[in-house]
């Protein structure tokens, strides 16, 4: 069966199609790739170019899968949308003919193409999934998110718009409860952020708000451009992060794939407190651990850095406290990447008081700076990491010059670096690295 995967699982999420085609493979469905198809077209900014042009170029796409067999898989909510409604309107003979001149040669369109929703295929697989589980998700709390251009109109021939039910019945599959809440069935706001910005992230923090409310572990979707929604939140709905899965990641899962394998580490949004739920941390992370830190060493820690860490004491009283001794703990119970992918770690002053004061001769200003590199191998570091890095490289110096103070005082300006020599040390040290 032909796939048609849509500009945002292309270009964006990559990982998705992985995923998909890692599910679709378990489930002994091989889909054929078309590389000649081109944009659906987007229902919302090139469908107000005009309906002529959508269809046209909708007509191409068409007769690409024709090509192939008799059924279309689309993967993507708007692209099904958009690709369902022009296969009606383009069963029409008389409109067919028009559109198809339209196309260039070589391509025509004879109509009777059946378009298949993703999720309307793995809903017929529900039964099956269920006998392929080999790590029941009981205990996991999912928020499922079906999408408009999933429901009005179905994409699942069953699903009744106003209580769709085909996502809940796969999260029920894998022994996760889905929860109800309150916009279940509303849009995300990703159709007009471009235009209001406001009206959409109004839209999306009522949703995020029902959804922390009903205390859901994640969110799950069956559509990309949602998907991208949850995300990539904008600053202003950071506090309502949740990890969001696509709905092959999650059934992934379930049938025994490894984080590793569908590359969720390509999520913006962190999922690792989701996999510790469920048992499912990455392989290699305890081995990580072990390798870069001496496990009796972390536990020789005691409350001593709590009472002398001028950080701790000077933000004990606030809204956000920092605790020194916490990412030990987290390291203890093997959860390395919560803790470089976090922020506490850049709020160690590095100062080195803790060493001069600690009863055991440990501290934690080295195991902070240690952190902090597995971080940035990570590609975690702050934005002000990189700057220095930069400025490095271009001036040799990693503070700016101010010529004023020294022409002032009567004093020549600082020489000048051959930034060269420092960028060829860093890319040895980088190589060396790798």
């Amino acid at each position: 069966m032909p796939v048609f995967w849509g500009c945002t699982f292309t270009h964006n999420y990559p990982f998705l199609i992985k995923s998909t085609k890692t599910l679709l493979d378990r489930l002994g469905i091989e889909p054929v790739e078309v590389p000649e198809f081109g944009c659906c077209p987007d229902p919302v900014y090139l469908r107000a170019y005009g309906k002529d042009a959508g269809l046209a170029l909708s007509a191409r796409n068409l007769g690409l899968a024709q090509k192939h067999g008799r059924k279309l898989l689309v993967t993507c909510n708007g692209c099904y949308n958009v690709l369902h409604g022009a296969q009606e309107d383009l069963e029409n003979p008389v409109l067919r003919s028009e559109e198809n001149t339209l196309l260039p040669e070589g391509i025509r369109y004879s109509g009777g193409l059946e378009i298949v929703h993703l999720l309307n295929l793995l809903h017929s697989k529900t039964a099956i999934i269920r006998t392929l589980v080999k790590k029941p998700l009981a205990g996991l709390r999912v928020a499922v998110h079906y999408g408009c251009h999933a429901i009005y109109p179905p994409a699942v021939s069953s699903d009744d718009p106003r209580n769709p039910r085909s996502m809940d019945e796969l999260v029920a599959a894998t022994g996760a409860t889905s929860v109800d809440y309150g916009s279940k069935i509303d849009c995300c706001g990703v159709p007009v952020i471009s235009f209001d910005k406001g009206e959409g992230d109004g839209i999306l923090q009522r949703k995020l708000a029902d959804i922390k409310k009903a205390g859901a572990d994640c969110v799950v979707t069956a559509c990309p451009a949602c998907f991208m929604r949850f995300d990539m939140l904008p600053q202003e709905l950071k506090g309502y992060t949740i990890p969001v899965l696509h709905i092959s990641e999650l059934l992934c899962l379930a049938l025994g794939a490894s984080p590793e394998e569908l590359f969720l580490e390509g999520h913006s949004t962190n999922t690792d407190a989701l996999l510790q739920k469920i048992g499912a941390g990455s392989s290699g992370e305890k081995e990580l651990i072990a390798r870069c830190f001496d496990a009796k060493e972390l536990s020789s820690h005691c409350q001593a850095c709590r009472e002398e860490c001028t950080a701790a004491v000077s933000t004990r009283n606030s809204e956000k406290p920092f605790d020194p001794i916490a990412p030990v703990d987290a390291l203890i119970e093997g959860r390395l990447y919560d803790v470089i992918r976090g922020g506490e770690i850049w709020r160690c002053l590095q100062c080195g008081k803790c060493e001069e004061r600690c009863p055991n001769n440990i501290g934690l200003k080295d195991f902070y700076a240690h952190l902090r590199e597995l971080a940035i191998a990570d590609k975690r570091s702050p934005r002000a990491i990189d700057e220095k890095v930069r400025m490095l490289e271009e001036t040799g110096y990693a503070m700016p010059k101010r010529t004023g103070i020294r022409k002032k005082m009567g004093l020549d300006a600082a020489p000048d670096l051959d930034s060269a020599e420092i960028r060829k040390i860093l890319d040895n040290v980088r190589g060396k690295r790798k």
